[in-house]
């Protein structure tokens, strides 16, 4: 008699997803556990979602997916749960097996970090509330790769304004390009037209250079948290190492960044300081 095989179990999650996050061609759909609450994670951005209530600018929504059933397994295997391997998971001690001389290796102590999305000094303006802010592993090629990815934007940005400068000369000729008012009147329009347009074009590079910034630091990313109302935020069970926190604001006329940059000792909380600890380098390379 055969056996039967249970089907794997059909997971069932009501999370909280902020609106900017599922909307589709973003790269991935960031999903919380409340409104402004705890990271889950996160899933592909065409991955199907129902909509149960829109509230305060955020989605409540359910997902259906299929998880591994563990009674399945081979018998006595054991592996980390989701959980235990979750980013910013605490550490397990490892306990040397019977008869070995070993000594048990010292658990990895752990941090808090802790920080405020304040605006610019003497800027003016409100805090950061509201926005996603990533804590990313600090390294040589992560800060090459973003190095040069500002510098390739950068120069598409420069090479943008010169041919909107170039417009606007060619707008000012047109009024004087004929005697018959109607037919100049009728260049300058023309010229408006592709300089409105050219004027769009560049709001859209900078969008694609943000979206940019954040590709190169998402592979890095070990945790991710989002800000209260007054831009405070913090992440738990930080392993010591080098660190950048970044942010990206997503609303707005001209959305702004932060960027921050320590090194992270031993345990206890340490809270970034807006200016000592403010990256020399901005997260979006400053593009306006």
């Amino acid at each position: 008699m055969k056996r039967a095989h249970l089907p794997a179990l059909v997971a069932l999650a009501l999370v909280c997803v902020t609106l900017a996050a599922a909307g589709r061609g973003t790269g991935e759909i960031v999903l919380f556990d409340a409104p402004k609450g705890g990271w889950l994670g996160a899933l592909r951005d065409d991955a199907s979602l129902v909509v149960l209530e829109e509230r305060d600018g955020w989605r409540h929504v359910r997902v259906e997916a299929w998880i591994v059933n563990p009674a399945a397994g081979h018998a006595g295997a054991s592996g980390p749960t989701s959980r235990e391997t979750g980013l910013g998971a605490a550490a397990k001690p490892t306990v040397a097996p019977a008869g070995d001389s070993g000594t048990v290796p010292a658990p990895v102590r752990r941090a808090t970090v802790q920080g405020v999305l304040a605006p610019p000094m003497g800027a003016g303006g409100s805090a950061g509330a509201g926005v996603l802010v990533l804590l990313v592993g600090q390294s040589g090629a992560l800060d090459a790769e973003h190095r040069k990815a500002g510098e390739e934007c950068r120069a598409r940005l420069e090479q943008k304004d010169r041919d909107i400068d170039s417009l606007r000369a060619e707008s000012n000729r047109a009024l004087n390009s004929s005697d018959n008012f109607r037919e100049a009147a009728s260049r300058n329009d023309q010229m408006k037209s592709r300089l409105a347009r050219a004027q769009r074009e560049r709001q859209d590079l900078i969008r694609d250079c943000r979206l940019r910034a954040q590709e190169v630091f998402e592979p890095k990313v070990v945790q991710r948290a989002l800000s209260d109302g007054s831009g405070r935020f913090d992440f738990q069970g930080v392993a010591p190492g080098r660190y950048h926190v970044v942010a990206f604001e997503t609303v707005g006329e001209t959305p702004r960044s932060w960027s921050f940059a320590f090194d992270l000792e031993g345990d206890g909380t340490r809270v970034l300081d807006p200016n000592a600890d403010r990256s020399p380098v901005p997260a979006d390379w400053g593009l306006r």
